[in-house]
């Protein structure tokens, strides 16, 4: 069997020894409270993506990790299932995603909040910090733009999936591009709607993508090509996607950005959009060789 052997991250002691987590290894897992899944959905996880999950035989903790948004050259910590191992598991994790050719492991505070210090003791840094927003007031359907013209995304239609998928990479960077199989993933959810912004001309000039549930609505993203930014296309396409919700009885609107996203940020507070800093949240994760130039 194939160990993985570490610097000693902490001062208690030497390091344990961590090693690859088998099927036949899930019952001598340590699954209690403060694991998310049960022995079931860890095997699935483990078929899903084998080589990502390791385990602490000793002391029957683990990791598992998975692809995250859907792309094959980032990995997540799906589930950290440890206390005084943990970094060592996050440290392990990275170098088996590295053996498997990823870029970059990310931890997300979605799956549970640790402090920076721990991260810190396992090799990873602050990538992004996500500030959250609402809009509380949405009141009546506010008169929509005509231009752009959205017209909305058809799952089955390649070659209009193939002008999103372009928007979408040329409007983002590289950390936040969706994969066909994000794209995929995310249209086949409950309530999701994403939409394609078309001028004059009929070039694909922007998108949005939103969620809708009862009274509560969720901007979910919104991509302007990059050429035709501070034109106001952004605003139009943000008016559009509100009077949408707002059409479909949505009271409440919801939004995530990055912190560092000043343009965004001022485009939503101009316009209504609050925070909600009880909210957000933080990733934190660890490049792979030359990840970083990505």
């Amino acid at each position: 069997m194939i160990g993985f052997s570490h610097r000693n991250l902490s001062p208690a002691g030497p390091s344990p020894l961590v090693q690859p987590l088998r099927l036949v290894d899930v019952p001598r897992l340590r699954l209690g409270w403060s694991s998310r899944f049960d022995a079931e959905e860890i095997e699935h996880l483990l078929r899903a993506e084998p080589g990502l999950g390791l385990w602490v035989p000793e002391t029957g903790e683990y990791v598992v990790g998975g692809a995250w948004r859907h792309r094959q050259e980032v990995a997540a910590v799906v589930e950290l299932s440890a206390t005084a191992n943990a970094p060592e598991l996050l440290a392990a994790l990275a170098d088996a995603a590295e053996q498997l050719g990823k870029r970059l492991v990310i931890a997300s505070e979605h799956a549970e909040t640790r402090r920076r210090a721990f991260y810190d003791s396992a090799g990873y840094e602050l990538v992004e910090e996500i500030l959250i927003y609402e809009l509380t007031r949405v009141g009546a359907s506010p008169v929509a733009p005509a231009d752009p013209r959205f017209e909305r995304v058809d799952a089955d239609d390649e070659a209009t999936l193939a002008e999103l998928i372009a928007l979408d990479h040329a409007a983002f960077p590289w950390l936040w591009w969706n994969s066909r199989e994000e794209f995929d993933n995310y249209g086949q959810s409950p309530g999701v709607e994403i939409y394609l912004g078309r001028d004059q001309e009929g070039r694909a000039v922007s998108y949005v993508g939103v969620t809708r549930f009862r009274t509560w609505g969720h901007l979910d993203r919104i991509a302007v090509a990059p050429d035709l930014r501070g034109q106001g296309l952004g605003l139009r396409s943000l008016e559009w996607a509100v009077a949408t919700l707002s059409a479909a009885s949505a009271r409440r609107i919801g939004l995530s950005t990055q912190a560092r996203n000043s343009v965004s940020r001022r485009l939503y507070e101009r316009f209504g959009f609050r925070r909600v800093p009880s909210q957000d949240y933080s990733l934190y994760g660890r490049w792979l060789g030359d990840g970083r130039q990505a």
